[in-house]
């Protein structure tokens, strides 16, 4: 079942213009104050690694809610999430979070269920990044990113930080894939 976010109650629904790629939504460490609904377009979570390089964990698109873990949460943003392709977004504030819950519980549950998705899905890259070579995780990371989003041009960078590993590595095995006629 789809939930759009004018169904929903005890908020604050603010439609955002278009948003420009690169443009940050909000930062890692920053207090949450709202989640958000992507109308159309790529939204990129990013965290900041403390030797200054991102790691991108995370890609959002039409159709998909993000933001929402740490606001229920109480805390600041462990990420930032950041346009990757011209977006349309909606601004969902609560002003009473316990309200919110009790006014939505069949939204709240599809949050749940989104939740315990990601979690899986940061689980097993997790794992796999532990146990599998570079050149397996960029494999991977390519096939997955233009399967998922194939309207979107992926940067040697973007692909790098989704599989974990350096921009050059990822370069390197791209072209090796590329000669061996594997993408």
């Amino acid at each position: 079942m789809d939930f759009l976010p004018n169904e929903l109650k005890c908020c604050k629904l603010t439609p955002w213009v278009l948003q420009e790629k690169t443009t940050v939504i909000y930062s890692q460490g920053q207090r949450a104050t709202e989640f958000y609904y992507v109308k159309s377009g790529l939204i990129g979570l990013f965290h900041l690694l403390e030797n200054g390089k991102e790691s991108l964990l995370r890609i959002y698109q039409a159709g998909d809610y993000f933001g929402f873990r740490t606001l229920f949460s109480h805390d600041s943003y462990h990420c930032s999430a950041k346009v990757l392709k011209d977006v349309e977004l909606d601004k969902i504030e609560l002003h009473d979070l316990s309200a919110f819950i009790t006014a939505n519980p069949d939204f709240v549950h599809h949050l749940m269920i989104q939740l315990a998705d990601e979690l899986q899905d940061a689980e097993q890259r997790l794992a796999k990044a532990s146990y599998t070579r570079s050149l397996d995780r960029v494999a991977d990371s390519i096939m997955y990113l233009k399967k998922e989003f194939p309207e979107y041009a992926w940067t040697h960078r973007e692909i790098a930080e989704f599989s974990g590993c350096e921009t050059e590595t990822e370069i390197r095995i791209n072209q090796e894939l590329k000669r061996k006629g594997i993408i």
